[in-house]
């Protein structure tokens, strides 16, 4: 019995921790409103944020999608933490995507004495799509996993690029509009392909896409050689 009592003084000597988040932690809201390429409300586009500065990883770094425009294009999001935050309008279904740059974000900060912040989020030209067929230029089989990337390099401020990873079921990927650029295609166990000019096929060029144009394009890889034992 006197064991039990101790026992029992000792846990209710414990501090104890709340189980749920700390709902005195000041919260702000994110307002605005997404525009399409003509200045227009744009409906049903995800509106994203992520923390600046937060651990690499971290769930806060990672960011979420919790809001999507309305019919006059827009959108809010309460229970914010005090911060600076990147806010980040897309929508894949039209080719409004981080990885091809086609996404458009801003930058807000949110503190105890300014706790709201309200940013207008304008979209660019719709993106370029590529209908690539990829096949083993020996053997005539399709290769169904492969990745396209390209590389941009008309900036002063230098080179920026980006790429998609085409596995079974997908049939396209996105790319820049109205910037010319370098393309390639690479797969597991084949040597890279290189976007090249049709008379000749040892020199790259360059391609370049109108908004919203598809194109499609037709590759061969060339198995690696095995390596040397």
């Amino acid at each position: 019995m006197r064991l039990m009592l101790l026992t029992l003084f000792l846990l209710a000597s414990l501090p104890t921790f709340p189980q749920a988040a700390d709902s005195s932690q000041p919260e702000g809201t994110i307002s605005g409103t997404v525009l399409d390429e003509h200045g227009q409300p744009f409906k049903g586009v995800r509106v994203c944020t992520y923390m600046i500065g937060a651990p690499s990883g971290s769930k806060e770094a990672r960011g979420d999608c919790p809001a999507t425009t309305d019919e006059v294009g827009e959108f809010r999001i309460d229970h914010v933490a005090m911060g600076t935050f990147g806010v980040e309008a897309i929508k894949p279904e039209d080719g409004y995507v981080a990885f091809a740059g086609t996404s458009v974000k801003k930058m807000v900060t949110l503190t105890l004495s300014q706790s709201s912040a309200t940013v207008a989020l304008k979209l660019g030209p719709k993106p370029g799509v590529l209908l690539p067929s990829v096949k083993d230029k020996l053997t005539g089989e399709p290769i169904i996993s492969f990745q396209v990337s390209w590389e941009i390099s008309d900036s002063p401020q230098g080179s920026h690029s980006g790429g998609q990873t085409i596995t079974q079921g997908i049939k396209r990927a996105i790319v820049p509009p109205e910037k010319y650029f370098l393309l390639t295609i690479s797969a597991s166990g084949y040597k890279k392909w290189i976007y090249h000019d049709p008379s000749d096929p040892s020199r790259p060029a360059l391609i370049r896409f109108q908004p919203g144009e598809e194109k499609e394009l037709l590759v061969e890889l060339e198995p690696q050689a095995p390596a040397a034992d």
